[in-house]
């Protein structure tokens, strides 16, 4: 388990797009940048205090540690944190839940508004994107509504889900290795990128075997580099809650299979802004094509 987690970026690494934002005209003047930096950061802190009673994984600066990067995103800050006991019972019951958890809430500006917003994982998009029903969920949503109940109902957004379908958004692959193996060789070639930065990994069964409850190996895996993500979220911040960072999942099911899935960054473009763009795409098929290679053994 991640705890006592720093301020740290935690983008996508495997391409670094050349593209600059410096001098796109939605970017703000520096005034103004401050303001809504400040409204941000206010946000942000009033998350971290709402969260004492859970596990504190991380919290991600997604703009500060862009602009170290030379990169301009809108000011956005991900905060992820932990119930334990929901995440082992909700993978129990479909191993691929993992991928959206822990709890993750995201403060973040719009990048044409001077507005601080919260956008969270709801119980909603996870009952449609794992199938689940809604008395498995009482406990996540639960939660969520504690902590959400700090916030006014103005600054929180919400997303229309009505064509959301199961495993919206999900890429899936198989590896050809086992549980162990996989794990070693997805770390090897993420490390192998000069600009990654690696954060570690959430145990998701030793978790679940502290609290007596059975579940297959189930471990995620946190990367990321300042820069290409940077671009990625400059017109669509919302991203950055489930796209960045890059979250992998490893899980071993019923049947020995060791599957790996992480999040299709354009689809969920598509699904906060109804558009994607290319350094997306390019992040997107770039990291689809070096994990395929990981998995397989004829390479």
């Amino acid at each position: 388990m991640i705890k006592n987690g720093q301020l740290i970026f935690l983008i996508t690494p495997i391409i670094l797009i050349l593209f600059s934002c410096t001098s796109n005209p939605n970017q703000k003047n520096e005034s103004d940048q401050s303001d809504i930096r400040s409204k941000v950061d206010k946000q942000s802190d009033l998350l971290r205090s709402s969260i004492n009673e859970f596990n504190f994984i991380l919290s991600i600066d997604h703009s500060r540690l862009a602009g170290e990067a030379g990169v301009y995103t809108p000011p956005s800050i991900v905060t992820l944190f932990s119930n334990p006991k929901v995440n082992s019972e909700l993978i129990r019951i479909n191993p691929m839940t993992g991928l959206d958890l822990p709890y993750k809430i995201l403060c973040y500006s719009e990048p044409d508004t001077a507005n601080a917003v919260v956008a969270y994982t709801s119980s909603t998009f996870l009952q449609k994107r794992h199938g689940l029903q809604e008395n498995d969920l009482h406990a996540f949503e639960n939660d969520i509504k504690k902590v959400l109940s700090n916030f006014s109902e103005s600054n929180i957004t919400s997303t229309n889900f009505e064509n959301l379908d199961l495993n919206y958004g999900i890429i899936r692959l198989i590896s050809d290795y086992d549980f162990e193996t996989t794990i070693q060789r997805l770390k090897d070639v993420v490390n192998a990128q000069n600009d990654t930065k690696w954060f570690g990994e959430i145990d998701f069964q030793k978790d679940a075997r502290e609290l007596n409850i059975d579940i297959n190996k189930t471990t995620l895996l946190l990367f990321g580099g300042p820069a290409p993500g940077g671009q990625a979220m400059f017109n669509s911040p919302r991203i950055g809650l489930d796209a960045f960072c890059q979250k992998l999942l490893i899980f071993e099911d019923d049947q020995s299979q060791v599957v790996v899935s992480f999040n299709d960054i354009p689809v969920f473009a598509e699904l906060y802004y109804n558009r994607s763009t290319k350094p997306q795409e390019l992040i997107n098929g770039r990291l689809k094509s070096v994990f395929e290679t990981a998995l397989s053994s004829n390479n």
